[in-house]
């Protein structure tokens, strides 16, 4: 196996990028990782995915959102690698304004050619963790243009907090998609190279326009939190789920950090 690249080093943030992921709640960072850099770690990050995404259907499946699998650290370690890249995590620290961030989880998220859309949704509904700094990062492993169907954000929109448990769904997507038309929220989505990224926080209204070319949209999401936060409650199977499967167990009012949890910086 050929040593894979080193993503400990620094990618330095401005204060107006600091500021604007604070007042808007995401923001795209343009080659976080090298073109080079991608193309080391797509091969086992896309290996180890297709060998753990629930097996696929014979044929089409029409308006799938996406492919989903999570923690796949433990299956390869050229994952893990990738994942806990200090670099990455010293990007989530410097955005939330704390001196340490440990990981929550990660997973890959793959949209098919012909994929549907990713439904409006707030990651915080699944994650227990009793916080308003989380935040997910999102990196497409392949250029991705418009129409295959990129991440994007309704900016502003984590300054509401929980707006219901709305797990993603169909009525997950009318609600939010009623509510920013009401608030008259102006939604960001960009066209993105390999190795860009961007950066969200917990509470932001996020979803993914359908993936319309016949390429598969490869993206990979590592998600971190503030270092001395609690486990918040358990107040909906999915948050049960979640701190069973990413928080090693733990329960309401525990400090969140299992074994599963390190912390990936520290100033």
């Amino acid at each position: 196996m050929d040593k894979l690249p080193d993503l400990s080093s620094e990618y330095p943030l401005t204060k107006s990028q600091v500021e604007a992921y604070r007042q808007d709640g995401h923001i795209c960072l343009s080659a976080v990782c090298s073109a080079k850099e991608v193309i080391a770690y797509r091969r086992a990050i896309a290996e180890t995915a297709y060998s753990r995404f629930p097996e696929r259907e014979t044929g089409d499946v029409p308006n799938r959102a996406f492919l989903q699998t999570l923690n796949l650290r433990y299956h390869s370690q050229e994952v893990s690698q990738f994942v806990l890249a200090k670099r990455f995590a010293k990007i989530a620290a410097d955005l939330m304004g704390v001196d340490a961030v440990r990981i929550y989880h990660e997973q890959a998220l793959f949209k098919e050619p012909n994929g549907g859309i990713t439904a409006w949704h707030q990651d915080q509904y699944y994650w227990p963790l009793a916080t308003d700094n989380a935040m997910g990062m999102w990196m497409p492993l392949v250029d991705t243009p418009i129409e295959m169907g990129p991440i994007q954000f309704a900016t502003g929109s984590h300054l509401n907090g929980f707006m219901g448990q709305y797990a993603i769904s169909d009525s997950s997507q009318d609600f939010f998609q009623q509510f920013i038309e009401e608030k008259r929220y102006l939604c960001w989505q960009g066209s993105m190279r390999a190795g860009d990224a961007t950066f969200h926080n917990g509470w932001t209204m996020h979803g993914a326009t359908a993936n319309k070319t016949e390429t598969m949209r490869e993206a990979m999401i590592v998600t971190y939190y503030p270092d001395g936060t609690m486990v918040d409650e358990l107040c909906n199977p999915s948050r049960f789920y979640d701190a069973q499967n990413f928080l090693g167990g733990k329960r309401e009012g525990d400090s969140a950090d299992s074994e599963m949890n390190p912390v990936l910086y520290q100033r």
